[in-house]
């Protein structure tokens, strides 16, 4: 009986693939991988919307920050006189173009306004922190007042009070490296003094503008966690 079975052909009952159906499932499987010319195209029109729509809210935040003047949801630090109360005024965006692979792009957003103390804000300062503070204040663009009211053998300030009035300028610019897809942020005095730059992806650059909006208006840290 064993003998029956030689020769058998097992593939019996099973239906062969066509020839047609073999190069459709080819042409399936080539589908799924994705041409990275249009990968690219794709990645660069999502990071020219995200921008466009950065730009449209922080304009739109920036002229409610001229009309109402809005207390600050956290204190503005400035070496010397510690954290201070503060309000916002005085806003500018703008935005400027670029053409990417043909297509009409927003290369970079741009914001300024100024930080003001809710009252005059003093400190009384000694020997070389008076020159340092003197001139973190100018950096600031504030607009301050210093008194000397001591000085040594030589004629330099001994001790000298500084009265911080308000108009400390504040910047954040949002560049869009299109040819790397990814986000240059750089922040000009933004609740500390000085200058901090900071890289995001273009993938991790998603409906931020709420996100950066809230930073400046110093709700919460949300968008500075994002930059570490």
């Amino acid at each position: 009986m064993a003998d029956d079975n030689k020769g058998l052909d097992t593939t019996q009952g099973l239906r062969k693939m066509s020839a047609l159906e073999a190069l459709r499932k080819q042409a399936e499987q080539r589908a799924k991988v994705e041409d990275p010319q249009v990968v690219r195209a794709k990645a660069i029109e999502a990071l020219n919307k995200e921008m466009r729509d950065v730009s449209q809210y922080l304009a739109q935040i920036g002229g409610e920050i001229s009309s109402v003047k809005p207390q600050a949801g956290m204190p503005y630090e400035v070496l010397f006189f510690g954290k201070i109360p503060v309000m916002l005024s005085n806003a500018w965006v703008d935005s400027r173009p670029r053409k990417v692979d043909g297509l009409d792009c927003c290369e970079c957003v741009s914001m300024r306004y100024q930080v003001n103390p809710e009252s005059p804000a003093k400190a009384t300062l000694l020997a070389g922190d008076i020159a340092q503070t003197e001139q973190t204040l100018k950096m600031l663009g504030a607009e301050y007042q210093m008194t000397v009211e001591q000085k040594n053998d030589f004629g330099q300030a001994r001790k000298a009070s500084f009265t911080i009035k308000g108009k400390i300028l504040n910047e954040i610019e949002i560049l869009a490296d299109y040819t790397n897809l990814a986000v240059n942020v750089e922040l000009i005095n933004l609740w500390k003094p000085g200058k901090r730059r900071h890289r995001i992806p273009a993938a991790s650059f998603k409906d931020i503008g709420d996100e950066v909006a809230r930073y400046i208006l110093g709700v919460d840290k949300d968008f500075e966690a994002r930059l570490k």
